[in-house]
């Protein structure tokens, strides 16, 4: 899972608890895949989960709402999907809570290789009265198919929301021959480290072999947008790695620029691998949605 926001927080206090919350998480962006699926394959979890997941009992017990995010092709050429949860701040009063979600993702064509994932997202002290809702977003990778999601969440008290639902994958007539990224019922957790190192790719000679230079704008497709959205950074990088994987190239120089800063924010000469940790780095260091007060005057 990845991309948590808690909103709904009125006051400076909860402002401030806001930001403890997205601290919080931080180092909980991606969901956990508790065991390989496969027929006879035994999964640890929970008997009461279990049990939850197994008889599709919806419980709101733990009142909350999970809405389906619709599957979405990426540049990546793997289908995206996930949900949205919202949970009312009231009922998260209290010391720290910790809210677990399991779900289960079972291809329609392999219905004896469920996929099990998990995360928890820890929750500081919440003061009462309290008002509106926290937010959360969870996200996995799919191939073309449908599949069936049994999903539930609990928190320390035991309470328990459930909610199962359908979704399919599937590419347009005319796209049909685009060779995607991951099978068809293969279910994946979405990468959360999207400048890590890309393998090496056996070249041509260097003779044959050629010499590709790529200037890539890295802002938002929005230009009303004051930051660089997850959705836009993936579908850049992306590209990118489309590219660093074409064995006729033999050497990358890489400008990495800002156009509404008028900024180059990296630059990379001759290389025989676009070097993403690098790469990555330098945008960490691009703080859009500020201005300098020497351009203001």
């Amino acid at each position: 899972m990845s991309g948590r926001h808690w909103k709904g927080l009125t006051d400076s206090g909860a402002r401030i608890l806001s930001c403890a919350l997205l601290i919080a998480s931080a180092a909980l962006r991606g969901q956990t895949m508790l065991v390989g699926s496969g027929p006879g394959v035994e999964v640890h979890i929970f008997n009461t989960d279990s049990a939850i997941l197994e008889t599709q009992e919806i419980r709101k017990d733990l009142p909350c709402t999970a809405t389906p995010v619709k599957p979405t092709l990426g540049f990546d050429l793997k289908f995206h999907a996930g949900y949205e949860v919202s949970i009312p701040l009231k009922e998260l009063v209290g010391e720290q809570n910790l809210l677990t979600m399991i779900y289960r993702v079972t291809p329609e064509k392999h219905k004896d290789e469920p996929v099990y994932m998990s995360q928890r997202v820890n929750v500081p002290s919440i003061e009462e009265n309290s008002k509106g809702d926290a937010y959360l977003q969870g996200s996995l990778d799919i191939g073309e198919g449908k599949y069936h999601v049994d999903w539930l969440m609990r928190d320390r008290t035991e309470r328990v929301c459930s909610a199962y639902w359908d979704i399919d994958a599937s590419l347009p007539a005319k796209d049909k021959q685009v060779a995607l990224e991951i099978r068809p019922g293969e279910v994946r957790t979405t990468d959360t480290e999207p400048f890590k190192d890309e393998p090496p790719v056996e070249r041509q000679q260097p003779s044959s072999a050629l010499n590709v230079k790529v200037i890539v704008n890295f802002a938002p497709q929005d230009a009303g947008s004051a930051t660089l959205q997850p959705l836009d950074m993936s579908a850049l990088v992306s590209i990118l790695r489309n590219i660093a994987r074409e064995p006729q190239i033999g050497k990358f120089s890489i400008v990495a620029f800002n156009l509404q800063k008028q900024r180059v924010v990296y630059r990379q000469e001759n290389l025989s691998q676009i070097d993403f940790p690098a790469l990555g780095e330098a945008l960490n260091q691009l703080k859009l949605g500020t201005v300098d007060v020497k351009k203001l005057s």
